[in-house]
C-alpha cells in the first residue's frame, strides 16, 4: 500500500512540475503545427505526415506480433506432436 501511494503522489507531483514548464502546452503545438518546442521553427507536413505514418506503423506491427504470437506458436507444437507420431 505504501509504495502505491508513494509512486502515485511521485507521478502527480512530476504531472505539476511539467505543467508549470509548459511541456504539455509544446508538446500539442508540435502535434498538431509541427512547432518545434524552444524555437520558431516548425517543421513541414510532410515530415509530420511521414513521422506519424512511421509511429501508426510501430504501433499496428506491436500489435500483430503479439496477436499472431501465441498463433504461431500453437501451429509449431502442432507440427512437432506430428513428427514425433
Amino acid at each position: 500500500m505504501k509504495k502505491a501511494v508513494t509512486l502515485t503522489s511521485l507521478l502527480l507531483t512530476t504531472v505539476i512540475i511539467l505543467d508549470t514548464f509548459g511541456v504539455w502546452h509544446a508538446l500539442f503545438m508540435f502535434y498538431l503545427a509541427g512547432e518545434i518546442p524552444g524555437t520558431r521553427r516548425s517543421v513541414s507536413a510532410n515530415f509530420m505526415m511521414e513521422l506519424f505514418a512511421l509511429l501508426f506503423g510501430f504501433v499496428v506491427a506491436r500489435i500483430t506480433s503479439r496477436a499472431t504470437s501465441p498463433l504461431f506458436a500453437k501451429l509449431t507444437f502442432k507440427h512437432i506432436e506430428k513428427r514425433a507420431a
